[in-house]
């Protein structure tokens, strides 16, 4: 699931990213038994725009989920990938993920979109 969500949603809050995953685990606290959350720094390298927070979710019988928010810190706002993994080892994904992230601040056409795919692609 990516959605975007707007810096006047949270308080306008200086540091966005983190407002934004506090967020996240108040409000799965208020709709499960019990929340765990961890924030993965070791997934971002170097990046500061970027946050990513696993969070593990429990309902009244043991059984749980998680996901890990992916934030990507933009100048009106967040945008926000949640990824919930069917395998334990996510973690190589979750980073390969982070590290392709590109804000491009203008629309791009179909030619651009593919040259900027190109390029990301031969770094990696």
């Amino acid at each position: 699931m990516v959605s975007f969500v707007d810096q006047k949603e949270l308080q306008n809050d200086k540091d966005l990213l983190s407002a934004h995953a506090q967020w996240e685990v108040d409000y799965w606290h208020q709709h499960a038994s019990r929340v765990e959350s961890n924030n993965r720094a070791d997934l971002i390298g170097t990046r500061k725009d970027v946050k990513v927070t696993e969070i593990r979710v429990y309902d009244n019988k043991g059984a749980q989920m998680s996901s890990y928010l992916i934030g990507l810190a933009e100048k009106d706002g967040i945008f926000v990938l949640s990824v919930s993994p069917a395998k334990k080892d996510i973690d190589p994904l979750v980073k390969e993920l982070v590290s392709s992230f590109k804000l491009v601040p203008r629309k791009l056409d179909a030619e651009e979109t593919k040259r900027l795919s190109s390029e990301a692609k031969e770094q990696r």
